[in-house]
């Protein structure tokens, strides 16, 4: 059956034992009509479900969006309309028996929760009257046509208009409550952003940026636990986080972290996109940060404990994830030039440095391989003499080239000195070196020629592989001697070739007063 808005919900009766224990003829007046209704309240209080069913259809009509969002949730929604008309019916009773604190207190959680989901409280109040009709309804049927109908009506509508007057404030408290903490949260969040802008623009360390932007972010946003995750070319590594136990960390990355699916989403004024995601353990939102269309780190903030998350938490967190993004971008590019030798695009020499002594520990932790190439430049000062530093500059660029061409991406290039070049590579003998030097004279030789310039470029080469108890200098002299031994032998055959390419000059003697010169 349907309920209707003037009649009421139908095909509700009250247990035979109720209107057994009504006697019109017991006691006359306003006792009379209090205790039929005491005694209605105590008997209907089991068609209160059934009530709440037939009260959903007509919610479903007047404020769909709860309906909806209620299913959305999983929520029980004829089980919260039953508990709203058992409450009503509770009212009926004497007012030593109400139990007003908690009315008032599940009344108050009530109005939180819909405006913490954005429900209008219009729509509230509204559910409430409907509520209260089908109250009237249960309570009408049973005693129609019986005698003082009117009276015993008249002092249910009263007592209702009671309840639903507290309940109704009780429900405009927490509704208001909850705005009034938004209020104050969206304000904290302000401070929060422009904190992390302020403390983010003093420094240009990825580990100190990263520490701020989790810190300053579950601050605003009231939450306990976060990390940050750095985009390496298709894979993350872990940069920072704030709340996590070392055994719970790779637990929260796949509960929680890049690769998980998101439920909803919302994008910064910039590019940064926020997912919400949740799992068993966690609820969370997850920061895309971007820049220029690149996505250079993923940052997670989330709780253990419930939390509905709503717009005002995804856009303020998505306002933090641009701002992070932006730094993030800039502490790499400031470290990536702190590593970089501006004219080739290699490594520098400090970066060298620092690849070669960690390399060198973990050769000599797990046992590993490594050799070391070190590239010299022979004829550089000759080009800047003769064609002038432009040209020089383009020689360093073409052995550069050539370099990142002949060796794997685990190879660590760099310009160590003016005209003189390092490889550092990992699991790599001796043998596979000189083969990877005998690739790179070649191909230096081949583009040297294709420039067509009047000074070729040319290298000598030196190897040197670890040995256990080597540290990283011991391997750079060894490798520093094989390449002046290079450069000696090429002198040396250089010479040569140019010996034999000149012509022989011999003096013969006088011939008429003058010298004759052979080969002139």
């Amino acid at each position: 059956m349907q309920y209707d808005p003037e009649r009421g919900v139908s095909g509700v009766s009250a247990p035979s034992n109720v209107l057994r224990d009504m006697n019109p003829g017991a006691e006359s007046g306003g006792t009379y009509a209090a205790d039929v209704l005491a005694t209605l309240a105590s008997g209907l209080g089991v068609d209160s479900i059934k009530s709440g069913r037939k009260a959903l259809e007509v919610v479903r009509m007047r404020a769909p969006e709860l309906v909806i969002l209620s299913e959305q949730t999983g929520e029980d929604f004829a089980a919260v309309s039953a508990g709203f008309i058992e409450m009503m019916l509770t009212s009926l009773r004497p007012d030593d028996e109400l139990p007003w604190s908690t009315f008032e207190q599940r009344s108050s959680d009530h109005g939180r929760l819909r405006a913490a989901q954005g429900v209008p409280l219009e729509s509230l109040i509204d559910v409430l009257a409907i509520y209260r009709r089908a109250t009237i309804e249960l309570l009408t049927r049973p005693i129609q046509g019986k005698p003082r109908y009117d009276e015993i009506v008249a002092l249910a509508q009263s007592r209702l208009q009671d309840i639903t007057e507290r309940i109704t404030t009780a429900i405009a408290r927490g509704y208001l409550d909850h705005i009034d903490e938004e209020h104050r949260a969206r304000e904290n969040e302000m401070y929060g952003l422009a904190a992390i802008v302020t403390a983010m623009s003093r420094s240009l360390d990825l580990g100190e940026t990263a520490e701020v932007a989790l810190v300053e972010s579950l601050a605003a946003l009231r939450l306990s636990t976060g990390a940050l995750w750095l985009r390496e070319r298709s894979s993350y590594r872990l940069l920072h986080t704030v709340g996590l136990d070392q055994d719970q960390v790779d637990g929260f990355g796949r509960q929680v972290g890049p690769h998980v699916k998101a439920s909803a989403s919302a994008t910064g004024r910039s590019e940064s996109q926020v997912d919400r995601v949740s799992s068993p353990e966690w609820n969370a939102l997850r920061a895309q940060l971007k820049v220029r269309g690149r996505t250079v780190a993923m940052m997670t903030v989330a709780t253990m404990v419930d939390r509905v998350f709503n717009a005002g938490d995804l856009l303020f967190v998505a306002a933090v994830a641009d701002q992070v993004a932006i730094a993030i971008d800039r502490a790499r590019q400031f470290a990536s030039e702190a590593r970089t030798d501006h004219l080739t695009g290699l490594a520098n020499r400090r970066e060298f440095e620092r690849v070669m002594e960690r390399e060198v520990a973990l050769a000599e932790r797990h046992g590993r391989r490594l050799s070391l190439m070190m590239i010299d430049l022979d004829n550089l000062k000759r080009i800047n003499d003769k064609q002038g530093h432009r040209a020089g500059d383009e020689a360093l660029r073409v052995v550069a080239q050539q370099l990142q061409r002949v060796v794997r991406a685990s190879d660590l290039c760099a310009r160590v000195g003016g005209d003189e070049f390092a490889v550092a590579m990992p699991e790599t003998d001796i043998d596979r070196a000189r083969d990877v030097a005998t690739r790179l004279r070649r191909a230096v030789d081949h583009a040297a020629m294709s420039m067509k310039a009047p000074e070729q470029v040319e290298v000598s080469l030196g190897i040197a592989s670890w040995r256990p108890g080597q540290d990283w200098q011991g391997v750079y002299q060894a490798a520093d001697i094989d390449l002046y031994e290079d450069k000696r032998r090429r002198k040396t055959v250089r010479r040569w070739q140019e010996e034999e390419r000149a012509p022989a000059i011999r003096l013969l003697g006088r011939a008429r007063g003058r010298r004759r010169v052979s080969g002139a």
